[in-house]
């Protein structure tokens, strides 16, 4: 059995046939099998109450190191999102590659870190569309598919965004053979990180001269005590009430105030379960309201339809509005300071709009 591990196909004529590890050809070649079939990332391991299912949002995708950057720093193997609009990275290895053994973890924890701050949503979704017309589906049909709801891409990202802003990503590292070393820092890493969760998945292939095709087994590694807390605790989501409850009283005023003026201005006030948003006709944001505390504006349409000059002018006023050093992309003002001044908060909005 040496060179197996035990794996073995019986065909209907009771033939015994001994499927041996074999080496994926290349590192771009396991890539692009996991790009054409996620679900060798196996999703009932990491989960087996509530399988993760997934849809690839772009294949080296570019991840920033700063905002407006021009060009990006790095590029990620891949990027999913699952059923749950939890962002998925994913990097890949050939055990050949001495990298995997330590530089893999670091090169991770620089995409994640920086794509939560650096990515804007429109951006992920617009890489997703694409990618998803490029491999023949309608994106919306893809993702009411996934989800099982009648989400479009447009409010699927919306909660894409909702969990980056929240650190909720799934970091995952895939290999032909997860080295020990790798595997024992996955591990730690799931017990220090919260609400990120780490993954390494082993992707081995089997194959057999004179045999027709080839096995493929997939194996997590990492699922600890830990992540399975982290697991239990997403498989039931709150909902929009449970999150205003949490929420302290000035969140809740500035919520109310909030929602009262994009009334009396026309706007659009949708509810998600972390958040209360405002709409343009069109459907691109004002502004986004976290029960969690903080009052998000889109500058990134407003520096499309005001341009430079008159972006920075806002960014100014909303810094005024708090001593926390503010995204350019999606500025987040804690709630208690922008209800502190509501009357320039309000102002803000009014030319935001």
């Amino acid at each position: 059995m040496d060179g197996t591990d035990g794996l073995f196909y019986i065909d209907g004529d009771d033939n015994l046939t001994t499927m041996v590890v074999t080496p994926h050809e290349a590192e771009d070649v396991l890539q692009a099998l996991l790009s054409r079939h996620p679900d060798l990332l196996a999703g009932g391991q990491m989960d087996p109450h509530s399988p993760r299912r997934w849809l690839l949002v772009a294949r080296e995708h570019g991840v920033p190191d700063r905002e407006e950057a021009s060009h990006d720093r790095w590029s990620l193997d891949h990027l999913f999102v699952d059923q749950d609009a939890v962002p998925t990275l994913v990097e890949v290895k050939r055990s050949t590659d001495t990298r995997i053994r330590r530089e893999v973890v670091g090169q991770m924890l620089d995409y994640a870190a920086n794509g939560i701050l650096y990515w804007p949503v429109d951006r992920l979704r617009e890489a997703f569309s694409s990618t998803q017309r490029a491999a023949g589906q309608d994106p919306d049909e893809a993702v009411r598919k996934l989800t099982g709801d009648e989400d479009d891409v447009e409010s699927f990202f919306d909660r894409v965004h909702e969990n980056l802003q929240a650190g909720r990503v799934r970091l995952v590292f895939v290999a032909d053979a997860v080295p020990d070393e790798l595997q024992r820092i996955v591990e730690f890493l799931n017990t220090q990180m919260s609400p990120a969760e780490v993954f390494a998945v082993e992707v081995k292939q089997y194959a057999s001269p004179g045999f027709v095709g080839r096995t493929i087994v997939p194996r997590v590694i990492g699922r600890t005590a830990s992540s399975m807390n982290k697991q239990g605790s997403s498989k039931a989501p709150l909902t929009a009430q449970e999150y205003r409850e949490q929420a302290d009283p000035e969140t809740l005023e500035l919520a109310d105030r909030f929602a009262a003026w994009a009334m009396e201005n026309d706007l659009q006030v949708v509810e998600t379960r972390q958040a209360r948003t405002v709409w343009r006709p069109g459907r691109s944001v004002v502004a986004r309201l976290y029960y969690g505390g903080t009052l998000v504006f889109d500058m990134v349409t407003v520096r499309k339809r005001q341009g430079d000059t008159r972006t920075d002018e806002l960014m100014a006023r909303l810094q005024a509005l708090t001593t926390r050093q503010l995204s350019g992309r999606w500025p987040a003002v804690p709630a208690d300071d922008a209800l502190g001044d509501w009357p320039s908060t309000l102002g803000i909005l009014k030319d935001v709009r």
